[in-house]
């Protein structure tokens, strides 16, 4: 059996070492572990069922394999707002920079509208009885804590608050009279200034938790697994960082979620880099093996393919996505062979002719790109700045959503008076040593791509990475109907015409509500409308895109379409 957490079930702030300064000889690791079910209160509150299990399995496992002895819990009926703020207080009083400390949260979240609020909704974790705590307060009573801090997120629409953007359960509030809201998520940084987020799930999914086997919230059955070195170690390093414990867990709640025809795709924001969770406080360098050829042609020197340059265009000022890649301070990995060495396939959106994408009305641009031809782009994939064999296969449109589940219209472009359908980039990379690693990809006319990736011994992972040319942008989102629970799809959804480019950008929702619009020029001026409301204000603010960025947005409309 599976629930929907349909409610903010799980939040928890976690601190962890810095591996690369090295902890001190005081260092502690301190715990704060809340959960409730809400059985029996006054207040009206749904109860839940599975909410003080998790809280419960994530004190054993970071007792277990974290060295958290330090740990407060409160369960059931304790979990009020003066409570929490005078445990807050207590580990502000006692923590140092060096120190670990890890709250967590289990229950339900909501939200209301919130003129002071910085973007117009107040999100609340809701205690046993009233009154509730909001993202400010805990973000203010989280002030005075002393070293590195993350919070993780087991509950429906997670990844909202991991992006910093509105989220909670019910129907979304829209201004009177009109037609529906455009909510833009991942803008600035309103709360947990300088913290690392975890979320369960994108921001327009629900999280499950699944009875029997599981008995918990999927997330946190499999993050609690992650923190166990004998499973989220994926360098062997003896530790488990905290950028490993998500790889390793993140894959599986996905998986498990579709074999109940569910969506749940666990999200990472902010500098989790070296962060040491589990597992030995200071890493180890794991051994070299031996891996002396058999055969005494096998010392011949290796030949090397030479590999064609790649000239991107100079990318803009900040063209790396997303903001917060992986540092130098993530335990370096170490090459054993191929049993310790895992592969990925990364689904882009990298345009295969260089002719594609938009028409500039420059005409030494014109005549420049004329003069190249239809030449396919150059592609070079790097991992911790080494670069690896990549094969590249050209998808259409078709193909993407067969092999990398998502519907992105690709479109066309046009040389010498013939139309062509574009087609995009995935790239296979095989022998790659297990553990996390800074990604780039270098391609002609695109600005340089970072990404964090995590690598598991014998396993082949598969992420997409969304991108523009460089010097353009990219808005994607869903459509909803009132609430996050019913995504619109075949949605007709518009945009002004863009600047440059001179054409329209209109689209039909996917299945799962989704529109994506690639290549746009930065603006702070962009608006989307759906279609059969192009004459009528939605409720929401201009968009602004920047180069080398996405904006992700989600329109929730309060009326459907009168076609229906």
């Amino acid at each position: 059996m599976i629930l929907k957490r349909t409610h903010l079930l799980l939040l928890a702030l976690l601190s962890v070492g810095l591996y690369a300064a090295g902890p001190s000889l005081e260092a502690k690791r301190i715990a704060v572990i809340i959960g409730t079910n809400y059985k029996g209160n006054d207040a009206g509150i749904p109860p839940l069922d599975l909410c003080e299990a998790d809280a419960k399995l994530m004190e054993q496992s970071l007792k277990a394999h974290g060295r958290y002895d330090d740990a407060k819990v409160l369960l059931g009926s304790m979990v009020t707002a003066s409570r929490i703020q005078e445990a807050m207080k207590e580990v502000a009083a006692k923590s140092s920079a060096d120190d670990s400390v890890f709250f967590y949260f289990s229950g339900h979240g909501t939200y209301q509208r919130d003129s002071n609020a910085p973007n117009g909704l107040r999100n609340y974790i809701v205690m046993f009885n009233r009154p509730h705590v909001s993202d400010k307060e805990l973000s203010d009573w989280m002030s005075g804590i002393k070293g590195k801090i993350t919070f993780v997120f087991d509950c429906c629409f997670s990844g909202g608050i991991v992006q910093k953007g509105r989220r909670g359960v019910g129907d979304i509030p829209v201004a009177e009279n009109s037609p529906g809201t455009v909510i833009e998520n991942g803008g600035n940084d309103f709360y947990f200034k300088d913290a690392v987020l975890i979320g369960s799930s994108d921001a327009n999914e629900t999280s499950i938790e699944i009875r029997g086997s599981v008995n918990h919230g999927v997330f946190t059955y499999y993050f609690a697994q992650g923190l166990n070195p004998a499973n989220g170690d994926l360098n062997s390093d003896r530790s488990v960082t905290l950028y490993e414990a998500f790889t390793w867990s993140a894959k599986r709640v996905t998986d498990h979620a579709k074999k109940f025809n569910h969506k749940q795709t666990p999200q990472l924001r902010g500098n989790a880099s070296g962060y040491v969770v589990t597992g030995q406080v200071e890493p180890v360098k794991p051994p070299v093996q031996d891996n002396k050829p058999e055969k005494p042609e096998d010392n011949k020197p290796e030949v090397v393919t030479p590999q064609p340059d790649v000239s991107p265009q100079k990318p803009p000022a900040d063209p790396v996505q997303p903001a917060d890649p992986v540092t130098n301070d993530e335990p370096a990995v170490v090459d054993n062979g191929p049993t310790q060495q895992g592969g990925f396939q990364i689904c882009t959106t990298i345009l295969k002719s260089r002719q594609a994408g938009p028409t500039p009305l420059d005409p030494m641009v014109l005549l420049k790109k004329k003069k190249l031809g239809d030449d396919v782009r150059k592609i070079r994939v790097l991992l911790s700045e080494k670069e690896y064999k990549t094969s590249i296969q050209w998808l259409d449109e078709n193909q993407f959503k067969a092999i990398c589940g998502e519907q992105v219209p690709l479109g066309f472009y046009s040389f010498k008076e013939k139309v062509i359908k574009n087609q995009v980039a995935l790239l296979t990379v095989s022998g790659i040593p297990a553990g996390v690693h800074e990604l780039k990809i270098e391609a002609d006319d695109y600005p340089v791509i970072k990404e964090v990736l995590g690598v598991e011994k014998r396993q082949t992972g598969k992420m997409l990475v969304v991108a523009s040319l460089a010097g353009f942008g990219t808005i994607r989102g869903k459509v909803f109907y009132k609430n996050f629970e019913q995504p619109l799809p075949g949605q007709e959804v518009w945009m002004p015409t863009t600047m440059t480019t001179n054409q329209q950008y209109k689209m039909k929702t996917t299945s799962d509500g989704a529109f994506w619009f690639l290549n746009l020029p930065p603006s702070r001026y962009y608006n989307i409308k759906a279609s059969f409301l192009e004459n009528l204000d939605l409720d929401n603010k201009q968009l602004e895109v920047k180069a080398g960025a996405v904006t992700t947005v989600d329109v929730v409309l309060s009326r459907k379409s009168v076609k229906e």
